[in-house]
């Protein structure tokens, strides 16, 4: 339960107590027109903030709503906490975002957990979408010059609890993904290097704009560190868009750092196409070096690929490197279900060399699979 009452002072300041719950009250100050332009409300945000001699610590944000799988989350998930303490969406409008209905705690525990299961049974990436609601928080201080420099970045979804510590929240209300990107763009030219890989993340989500790939594109080629270029990489991987396969290949096998070049791979691996099954078979067979060929051969491990376990099976046995040989052993044991024991067995029965075998003997000792425990009594017995 929670209780609403507003007070005398100017932009609707909000308290919202939580019974049962040991916090103080968290203050919302909402914007009375959120359907204005996020640039008209965030400049009206600051004047409130200002106003209010909230300079010492405020968070203002505003939401977007994007597509993601019904059981997954963004931000942080305190199972500890979880239908006790206030989502996001309760503290701003009063109520759940996905309502469970009138069910007890324990009834709404096990829905989640058999939204769970019943994802785990599908495999990630598989299960269905909704429409879901995320929260850009960002956090100023006195030393945040004015509020053009941020301190702190919360992403969050609704539906999950957040700690604002005892800072007053100013709330824009949604905006569109293009409004977003542009707002987070002209931050990002105001914060340092470290806090740009977190308004960098920010940026990626807004996956309804074409101005924000434009943008991880950018940073890719011309960020002012290999960390943030490298962090580029990753989330262009992590938007899956087929388009983009060709530009990180060309980041793995020719950027100049080596940084770089690997997040282009595990960019790569994050893909769901079979287009990037293969992109990562042709730098693990033909990368330039061998740190990203050692890399594509470990994402491989985890690719559903059918064309995974033969390429695997022929750099254990006829690679010239021993240590992608081994690394390819490694990764065959890492095939979900059991589908490289029997590649597994063949190479500890018959490599030509000992480590290797030796490599593949450990990984079916760590086995479940009741073919590796018949292979490893028969090897002791010497057939």
């Amino acid at each position: 339960m929670h209780h609403l009452r507003s007070l005398p002072v100017p932009a609707l300041l909000i308290c919202l107590a939580f019974t049962g719950w040991p916090l103080s009250a968290q203050t919302i100050i909402r914007h009375p027109d959120v359907g204005q332009p996020l640039s008209v409300k965030w400049n009206w945000a600051v004047k409130e903030a200002i106003g209010n001699k909230l300079t010492e610590g405020v968070w203002i944000g505003y939401g977007i709503r994007r597509w993601m799988e019904e059981n997954s989350h963004m931000g942080s998930f305190n199972t500890a906490e979880w239908g006790i303490r206030p989502s996001l969406h309760e503290l701003l409008y009063g109520q759940k975002e996905f309502p469970d209905g009138e069910v007890d705690r324990e009834e709404a525990v096990r829905r989640e957990a058999r939204r769970a299961l019943e994802g785990k049974k599908r495999g990630k990436g598989d299960g269905p979408k909704v429409i879901k609601g995320v929260a850009i928080l960002l956090g100023y201080n006195a030393s945040s010059k004015n509020f053009t420099e941020p301190v702190k970045l919360i992403v969050s979804n609704l539906s999950l609890s957040v700690d604002l510590g005892d800072r007053p929240l100013v709330w824009l209300g949604n905006a569109s993904h293009d409004e977003g990107v542009v707002h987070l763009e002209t931050l990002f030219g105001q914060v340092p290097a470290k806090f740009k890989e977190k308004l960098l993340f920010a940026i990626s989500i807004h996956d309804s704009s074409e101005r924000a790939y434009a943008f991880m594109k950018k940073q890719l080629n011309e960020g002012e560190t290999e960390k943030l270029r490298g962090s580029a990489a990753f989330w262009i991987g992590q938007a899956d868009r087929v388009q983009d396969i060709t530009l990180l290949m060309g980041t793995a096998a020719d950027d100049r750092s080596k940084h770089v070049r690997e997040q282009a791979v595990f960019g790569l691996s994050q893909m769901k196409s079979e287009q990037a099954s293969l992109a990562l078979i042709d730098l693990a067979k033909h990368g330039t070096t061998t740190e990203v060929r050692s890399k594509a051969i470990f994402w491989l491990g985890q690719k559903a690929s059918e064309k995974v376990v033969p390429l695997l099976k022929d750099m254990a046995n006829n690679d010239p490197d021993t240590k992608l040989q081994k690394e390819a052993v490694f990764a065959l044991s890492r095939r979900k279900d059991g589908d490289g024991v029997k590649e597994l067995i063949q190479i500890a029965r018959s490599h030509e060399k000992g480590e290797v075998r030796r490599q593949a003997i450990f990984w079916l000792g760590q086995s479940k699979d009741p073919r590796a425990l018949e292979a490893l009594s028969e090897m002791v017995r010497g057939k």
